[in-house]
């Protein structure tokens, strides 16, 4: 039985990472943003550097009503298979509507933004084998329609 539990999951994650978007532009998340950090140096013999480094997409948490108001979403559905797992976000009408925080490494910087009132679900593909530092899986991809 667990056998054919793992045959139809991975089918129905190869099923729906078939149907999602391969392009970034498609993404719900830029993958990487900029980030320009300044500093002071706490006294005259230290020195002030930038080291850049990528900010690679962390963390995707949606919402009921804006991010502020602290009312993040459980995924509805979560399905693992042998390289991916995907999380399932589903948004009835509300009027409160719904928002995106898309969150990256290496700062405290966070977009976020309203999901169109069209949108109904949105989906996001983890990587089962690499995760950031903070030991989040990757996010392979993230789509909603």
């Amino acid at each position: 039985m667990n056998s054919i539990r793992g045959v139809v999951a991975a089918v129905m994650v190869s099923a729906i990472m078939a149907a999602l978007p391969v392009s970034a532009a498609d993404s719900i998340c830029p993958d990487t943003i900029s980030v320009k950090q300044t500093g002071v140096a706490p006294t005259p013999e230290w020195s002030v550097s930038d080291r850049p480094t990528p900010i690679q997409l962390e963390m995707v948490t949606f919402y009921n009503g804006p991010p502020k108001d602290e009312a993040s979403l459980v995924y509805a559905k979560f399905v693992r298979a042998k390289e991916a797992s995907i999380a399932t976000w589903t948004f009835p009408k509300d009027p409160r509507g719904y928002w995106v925080k898309c969150s990256y490494t290496g700062t405290t910087l966070e977009l976020a933004k309203p999901l169109p009132p069209t949108v109904t679900s949105c989906h996001v593909t983890y990587s089962r084998e690499s995760g950031s530092p903070k030991g989040l899986p990757t996010i392979k991809r993230s789509f909603c329609q």
